[in-house]
């Protein structure tokens, strides 16, 4: 568990580093601040930063962008203290998937990607513990009925030496 939870964060961490590669410094985009600040929430590095941060998130509403979406998707992902709602998950998942449709981001459709192999992951694990789970039950049910009647041999096996000590004894 910690293991996969680790290379998430280092996958995502490689994502953050890739986002950078190829983009005009701050001082050559200075024309282009007024449109990236209004829609931040479609960086991904805004994205990724806010995941590393981890701070609280709220669920997003109907108006929320990609962004906002995938960065609630992702830290959910990484919460290793409660089990998140898998449905929630991916539905929202593919709310930020239509909306990169409608709008393309390449950092964020990356982003998207790795979430949705994250989160198929993440269910088939759920399955595969859930199955072994199933499986152990049904084991411990099977190996209580063996001792059940192991037990139940005992008796009658010793009722029956008690019964041929009691006639040998009277002649």
């Amino acid at each position: 568990m910690m293991k996969r939870l680790m290379s998430a964060m280092l996958v995502l961490c490689v994502l953050a580093a890739c986002s950078n590669l190829g983009r005009p410094t701050r001082e050559s985009s200075a024309a282009t601040a007024g449109k990236s600040l209004a829609r931040a929430c479609h960086d991904a590095e805004a994205v990724l930063s806010g995941v590393r941060r981890g701070r609280e998130l709220t669920w997003p509403g109907k108006d929320s962008c990609a962004g906002e979406r995938l960065r609630y998707v992702a830290v959910q992902l990484l919460n290793t203290e409660s089990r998140p709602d898998m449905a929630r998950l991916q539905q929202q998942l593919d709310l930020a998937a239509g909306q990169l449709r409608q709008e393309p981001s390449d950092g964020l459709t990356g982003l998207a990607a790795l979430l949705a192999s994250q989160l198929s992951e993440r269910r088939r694990h759920d399955e595969t513990a859930a199955r072994i789970s199933a499986q152990w039950l049904e084991q411990q049910r099977r190996a209580d009925e063996l001792a059940a009647k192991l037990d139940a041999l005992r008796l009658i096996e010793q009722s029956m030496a008690d019964k041929a000590q009691k006639k040998k004894i009277q002649p």
